[in-house]
């Protein structure tokens, strides 16, 4: 497996509000993990199920 690091607004498109694998482009339903960051981003945790491959997305919750 490997990782790549994307910010979810540039890197992937969406289908029904779903991030699709950048490897494969299958829509993938549920993050592995999320954690909140103190400074107004959430992280999300992707695996694709198809291809394997992990990445992670980042959207901010407040402008800075």
């Amino acid at each position: 497996m490997s990782s790549h690091c994307a910010c979810a607004e540039h890197a992937l498109t969406h289908d029904l509000g779903r991030p699709k694998c950048p490897r494969c482009g299958n829509v993938l339903l549920v993050a592995e993990g999320s954690e909140f960051s103190p400074a107004g981003r959430i992280r999300h945790v992707w695996s694709c199920d198809e291809c394997d491959h992990e990445f992670v997305t980042s959207i901010a919750l407040w402008p800075r």
